[in-house]
């Protein structure tokens, strides 16, 4: 197994790709796949995968390679995450742990990104019109 490599706020963060994916059923917001790149200060480069809509009560805040209850790394990361937003999102890079703050880091930028788009989408309302003869 190779050895685990823990961000933290030394590292430089950059969201690379953002996907729209489908309306969620619930919270009727459009869900979102956010995968980027985290560089160490020796210029190692890592992946990281950010979606919102893993928590029914808080539908628009983004989890960072979100892993259930489990430790986000170095199990593999995606419990809870849904198939179709993995495969829209580059892989997780395998033994990497993001602290805290560096979490807290990306969300930040995922919401300041996309925070306007996480409104709820209103259903289209088909309407009959009737025209009465007169």
């Amino acid at each position: 197994m190779a050895k685990s490599k823990k961000a933290n706020l030394k590292w430089t963060f950059s969201i690379k790709e953002t996907k729209e994916l489908a309306v969620h059923p619930k919270s009727n917001l459009i869900t979102w796949s956010v995968s980027g790149v985290a560089t160490s200060p020796e210029g190692v480069d890592s992946f990281f995968l950010a979606t919102n809509n893993l928590d029914p009560r808080y539908p628009d805040r983004f989890k960072v390679n979100w892993n259930g209850k489990n430790p986000r790394m170095p199990k593999p990361t995606g419990h809870g995450v849904q198939d179709e937003v993995k495969a829209a999102a580059h892989s997780v890079s395998e033994g990497f742990l993001l602290s805290r703050g560096a979490r807290i880091a990306i969300a930040r930028q995922c919401k300041l990104l996309l925070g306007h788009k996480l409104t709820p989408v209103t259903e289209a309302v088909e309407t009959t019109l009737t025209l009465a003869k007169s």
